[in-house]
């Protein structure tokens, strides 16, 4: 590796490790393999494109891409970092032009859409005589199964769960809402944290990314609905059109939400959430490594999703995925690559740093996520969670993207009804079903 490269990412390590990002008694792991030695030359290259390149992310890949390319001397791991806005058309791009990455990291409700064109290795004869086949979730197999096949491996597993903000509930007087709660105690909390004259708001909705429609889309299951029933779309059924016009309400007649609701993505719902502007949020367990910077481990909690109208509620399963391509120039270094990361220790570190839950059973049930508060939301989730009825067609996962965000979009603005953004996007998803 170029001297002045690793350097500087040394240098950003150590600066995550100074602002509490990484455990300081960590970074010496995560630093280890800019000071040995790389063992051979020459290694065939390995493409992988990464697609949340957000700082955390890369030092931790920079860092586990060199010592992977130190554990062996076949292969050399080279990473491509692709902004997360593009990252998808990138990868359309590279594989109708006849050159995708060997492999590349992404959401499994975008791998379906490139298992449609045809474009993703089968990796099931992989996978079955992997040592560690067994201890991987079932429930994480799923999300990388199609049509009986495995076509990922699973880095990471999320679903969703409330952030809420602890130290505002003491400052409120407000009392705990318990794992139990329902739709009522979730808006009442809404509105007690929310004081519009002080820029505070008691939920940050998030209307732009893929999951501005997938959040709605969970509460609506909690009221009895689902995206599909029998074999046919139901996601404008009276039960998911009232759910999504409650949701909508948030920000419309509740104006609970701060104003950008509309446009608010990944970013801005956990800095609003850090900042104090929002004292409610809904993501997965990704974020609370970032929260416990921001504000501080004893300042926030997490509660699985609130009990909906029908006495239920749902969490979708969705993990960030490592997967190869038929294209793939380096097959066999990809496989290394790929199953090298879900070993124990890489594995532990990247999940733990991130607040990701791990895909494998053995190291769930360490301490790290077993006995973290912060994670208590996710791990209750546990007994609601379901694999995204989104991956169930190939052309889904696009369509969410380039329609149904859009269409969310126009309800949270009050410029089209629940109805009318369910009615349209329940068209649009029945023409991917031929």
């Amino acid at each position: 590796m170029d001297e002045r490269r690793s350097l500087t990412r040394r240098k950003l390590l150590h600066t995550l490790a100074g602002t509490g990002v990484i455990a300081a008694a960590d970074l010496a792991w995560w630093d280890a393999p800019y000071i040995g030695p790389r063992k051979a030359w020459g290694a065939e290259p390995v493409r992988f494109q990464w697609s949340v390149p957000e700082p955390t992310r890369i030092a931790l890949i920079n860092s586990l891409v060199e010592r992977f390319n130190q554990s062996q001397k076949d292969f050399a791991v080279q990473v491509e970092y692709v902004p997360q806005a593009q990252a998808r058309q990138k990868l359309i791009s590279s594989i109708a032009g006849g050159s995708p990455p060997d492999l590349c990291q992404v959401w499994d409700n975008w791998v379906g859409q490139f298992n449609g064109m045809g474009a993703v290795e089968d990796i099931t004869a992989r996978a079955k005589s992997w040592k560690h086949f067994a201890d991987v979730a079932p429930t994480a197999w799923q999300t990388v199964t199609i049509n009986d096949k495995i076509i990922s491996l699973p880095l990471s597993v999320t679903l969703d769960g409330i952030y809420y903000r602890t130290d505002r509930l003491k400052e409120l007087g407000l009392k705990e809402p318990t794992p139990d709660w329902t739709w009522d105690e979730f808006l009442a909390i809404a509105k007690a944290f929310t004081k519009a004259d002080k820029n505070q708001y008691g939920y940050g909705m998030r209307g732009s990314g893929t999951w501005a429609l997938l959040y709605p889309s969970e509460f609506a299951y909690a009221n009895g609905a689902e995206v599909l029933k029998d074999g046919k779309v139901a996601i404008n059924s009276k039960e998911a059109i009232d759910a999504v016009a409650w949701y909508v309400d948030l920000a419309l007649k509740h104006k609970v939400t701060p104003p950008s609701a509309a446009t608010d993505g990944f970013v801005e719902i956990v800095e609003t959430f850090g900042r104090g502007v929002t004292s409610m949020y809904q993501h997965n367990s990704g974020s609370a490594g970032q929260q416990k910077k921001n504000v501080g481990a004893g300042n926030f909690a997490t509660l699985p999703l609130p009990i909906g109208p029908a006495k239920k509620r749902a969490s979708f399963w969705f993990s960030e995925t490592l997967t190869m391509f038929k294209g793939a120039r380096n097959k066999e270094g990809a496989w290394q690559f790929m199953s090298f990361m879900l070993e124990e220790e890489p594995s532990l570190k990247y999940c733990a740093t991130l607040g990701l839950l791990p895909a494998r059973k053995s190291i769930l049930e360490k301490p790290e996520f077993a006995k973290d508060p912060a994670q208590a939301g996710f791990v209750n989730s546990f007994p609601i969670g379901i694999v995204s009825p989104y991956l169930a067609y190939p052309g889904w996962g696009g369509r969410i993207d380039s329609d149904g965000v859009p269409l969310i979009q126009q309800a949270i603005l009050g410029k089209i009804s629940a109805k009318e953004c369910l009615d349209r996007f329940a068209d649009i998803l029945k023409k991917e079903m031929s």
